[in-house]
């Protein structure tokens, strides 16, 4: 399984696969919960990269 563990670290992988967003869209997907991820605790986010391609997918 394939995870990254910052916001920075999905951002860079989104504009890797040709799909980019700003910070601030990315919080406003989390807050929603429009966005597959995992808050273990406090700040820490984690984003399944497998999850993210499949919900790019769907995006497109």
């Amino acid at each position: 399984m394939r995870k990254v563990y910052r916001i920075e670290e999905l951002l860079t992988y989104l504009a890797s696969i040709g799909y980019p967003l700003t910070e601030e869209k990315i919080h406003h997907l989390i807050q929603n919960k429009d966005i597959p991820h995992l808050r273990p605790y406090g700040n820490l986010y984690v984003f399944n990269l497998d999850h993210i391609d499949w919900w790019v997918s769907q995006r497109r």
